[in-house]
C-alpha cells in the first residue's frame, strides 16, 4: 500500500483505517497562533488546537509537554514575529531614537493582537532567543544613538520598566502616550 501523501490526503495504512500525515510541532504551533489571537492567553484549550487540526487532543499532547509548554511556545513565536517585523522597519537611514520607538511599537502592535502574552511573557526569568534579539536590537541602537555600555545598559533597563509597566496597564487606548513617554525618556537620557 501506499504510503506517500499530499497533507490534505490521508495515508492508507496496512493495519486498516486512514490517518493524516505526521504533524510536526510547527504545525501544532501554526494551528494555535491564531486561536491565541482569538481567545487569548487565558481562553487557549488543546482540546481547541486538536480540533482545529482534526486531531484528538492526545496526539498534541505528543508534540508539547501540555497546556503551559504549548503557550510558552506560543509566546517564543509572538517574540520572533515582533523581530521579523522590526527587521523590515529598520533601515540604515533610520535615527538610533526612532529605531528604539520603532521597536517599542511594533512589540506593542503585536502583543495587542494576542491577548495575555505580555503578561505571560513579563513576568518570567527565563530567557528566550526571540527576547534575547528584540533586546540586542535595541541595545545596539543605544550604542548607535552614542551612549556608552553602561549608560545604554541604564537607559536600556528604563525602557523595559517603562514597556513593562504599559503592556500590563489597563488603560492601553491611546498608543501616542507610549510614543511621547518613550521618545520623553530617550531625549532626557540623550
Amino acid at each position: 500500500m501506499s504510503t506517500t501523501a499530499t497533507r490534505n490526503e490521508p495515508i492508507k495504512r496496512t493495519r486498516g483505517g486512514t490517518q493524516p500525515l505526521p504533524l510536526t510541532r510547527s504545525d501544532i504551533l501554526d494551528a494555535a497562533l491564531p486561536l491565541l489571537a482569538d481567545v487569548g492567553v487565558d481562553g487557549l484549550t488543546v482540546k481547541a488546537v486538536a480540533d482545529s487540526l482534526g486531531i484528538t487532543s492526545p496526539a498534541v499532547y505528543h508534540y508539547v509537554d501540555g497546556r503551559d509548554d504549548l503557550i510558552d511556545r506560543l509566546c517564543e513565536r509572538v517574540a520572533a514575529e515582533v523581530n521579523q517585523n522590526v527587521a523590515t522597519l529598520l533601515r540604515p537611514e533610520v535615527a538610533w531614537d526612532d529605531g528604539v520607538v520603532a521597536v517599542l511599537m511594533e512589540m506593542d502592535r503585536t502583543f495587542a493582537r494576542y491577548p495575555g502574552v505580555a503578561a505571560r511573557v513579563l513576568p518570567t526569568r527565563r530567557r528566550s532567543r526571540a527576547e534575547a534579539e528584540s533586546t540586542g536590537t535595541v541595545r545596539r541602537l543605544l550604542l548607535e544613538g552614542g551612549f556608552d555600555d553602561e549608560r545604554a545598559d541604564e537607559l536600556l533597563s528604563a525602557l523595559q520598566y517603562l514597556f513593562g509597566g504599559w503592556l500590563l496597564g489597563t488603560h492601553r487606548t491611546d498608543r501616542g502616550v507610549l510614543e511621547r513617554s518613550i521618545r520623553w525618556l530617550l531625549r532626557g537620557a540623550a
